[in-house]
């Protein structure tokens, strides 16, 4: 005989129910989150979830960043470090060339300069973190101009003299846009030594080429071919006695024939991007764009070292300037990489942009960090060879310093910008931290308290249990009896 009992059934439901309130109540209380499964609150748990991812990758963030900011002090203190032995060279090459001093003092403060040397390379060699080099010669970079009187200039020296008929410019152009053709605005310079040599764009693409004393005077010669606005393009222009030539992406383009083919220099810096404020007669001749791998050589190439030099296969041979333009990111100091030390310095809002390897990127969570660190070596300083102490030596220590210090100040900008993301990313995981609080915590009091109250009503329930069970029972043995 079946004993039908709805009160009963009731009674042990609302048990079960109150025993998973309980458990509930337990974990929040053991965890101090009201959210532990989906079944708690589905929508809310989704939501908290995804916060927590969102946190976690700006918390990972932030220690990259604080990996970042080491690697750009090591930079900074190591370039500290270079140029206080480099203060230290340059007071003993001043005391080198005084007349006063004997053969031997000289001989004895030849030997400091070598160990100071040495100190150096080794202060470069050690430019490592977690056994990783810093810095790299891989860096490849472009000059970009963006605004009017954005160039480069390179101080007047004897190297920058062509002093025979002959000499051949070239570079990597990608232009955003021709000149104007307003007054001023007549072409684009690429280089120029104003007055002496030029490599320009004309305001329709055609690159135009000039010398000083050829004959006749005061002509540009213009090729056939043009520069295509967008796209990377390598020109190039060739005098040679009394012939003229214009190269383009190694090819030789046209050639002009001469009456003379003088020269004659004028002192004059040398400038990339740009001529000069108009006025009075002036030409500004901006270039907007970028300049890449430029060089001057005191000779003529010949069509095949053109396409060479093209290809990749770069010709040494009277080389008197070369500005690759790999100086990384925030430098203001443009290397000559001839070997002549002609270091060209960055105006208004020119800059080195990094366009290929040698990146140390960091993720920050909000978005990747990367940073680039051009080489310096004893080279770049110009003091590789201290065999012989070179007469111009303290000139070459006074723009190493300089070099360095624009170095140490790349790594002072990176430095910057790595603790403006640092506070950035240290607000969003608060903020996060904060959002998912609402969502999570639980006050604990309360947690506490409902807690005593469910146990009262599962002991309530038990003693209805039992007074019903009690029941039942009796009315059983009453039926069986």
């Amino acid at each position: 005989m079946t004993i039908l009992n709805t009160d009963y059934l009731n009674i042990q439901r609302t048990y079960l129910k109150l025993n998973q309130k309980y458990q509930q109540l337990q974990t929040q209380y053991t965890t101090g989150n009201r959210i532990n499964s989906a079944k708690d609150d589905a929508a809310a748990l989704s939501v908290s979830e995804r916060l927590k991812a969102q946190l976690n990758g700006y918390t990972a963030g932030l220690q990259n960043l604080m990996d970042a900011k080491s690697v750009a002090e090591i930079v900074q203190d190591t370039d500290s470090n270079v140029k206080d032995i480099l203060k230290q060279m340059k007071t003993l090459s001043v005391q080198y060339q005084s007349s006063s001093i004997s053969s031997a003092d000289k001989t004895a403060i030849q030997e400091k300069l070598t160990k100071l040397q040495t100190q150096i390379q080794d202060q470069l060699n050690g430019l490592t973190y977690n056994n990783k080099k810093i810095t790299s010669d891989n860096i490849d970079g472009k000059l970009k101009l963006t605004n009017l009187g954005d160039m480069v200039i390179v101080k007047n020296n004897d190297t920058l003299k062509v002093q025979g008929t002959s000499i051949t410019m070239e570079a990597t152009v990608n232009l955003d846009k021709y000149s104007s053709g307003e007054t001023g605005e007549d072409r684009g310079l690429v280089l120029a030594k104003g007055g002496n040599y030029y490599l320009t764009v004309t305001r329709t693409g055609k690159v135009a080429i000039y010398k000083e004393g050829t004959t006749p005077s005061k002509v540009y010669y213009n090729s056939v071919g043009k520069v295509n606005l967008g796209e990377d393009t390598t020109i190039a222009g060739v005098f040679e006695g009394d012939t003229a030539k214009i190269y383009i992406n190694g090819k030789l383009d046209s050639t002009f024939s001469l009456t003379s083919g003088g020269y004659a220099d004028k002192n004059i810096d040398l400038r990339f991007g740009r001529e000069n404020d108009v006025g009075a007669g002036g030409y500004s001749r901006q270039v907007y764009g970028t300049i890449d791998n430029a060089r001057i050589y005191s000779r003529a190439l010949s069509e095949s070292e053109m396409a060479d030099n093209y290809n990749g296969n770069v010709s040494r041979n009277q080389l008197i300037g070369e500005w690759l333009f790999n100086d990384g990111e925030f430098s203001t100091t443009v290397a000559d990489t001839s070997g002549n030390n002609n270091f060209g310095n960055m105006f208004k809002n020119a800059q080195i942009v990094t366009t290929g390897e040698g990146n140390i990127n960091f993720n920050s969570g909000t978005g990747d960090l990367t940073m680039s660190f051009a080489s310096l070596n004893l080279t770049k300083l110009g003091i590789e060879d201290l065999s012989t102490i070179p007469s111009d030596l303290s000139d070459r220590l006074d723009r190493a310093i300089d070099m360095v210090t624009k170095h140490k100040s790349a790594a002072g900008a990176f430095v910057n910008k790595i603790n403006f993301r640092i506070q950035n990313n240290q607000k969003l995981v608060a903020n996060y931290k904060d959002s998912l609080n609402k969502i999570q915590a639980i006050d604990l009091s309360n947690v506490s308290s409902e807690l005593t109250k469910v146990e009262m009503q599962q002991a309530t329930i038990m003693k209805m249990l039992k007074v019903r069970q009690d029941a039942n029972a009796e009315i059983a043995n009453m039926l069986i009896s």
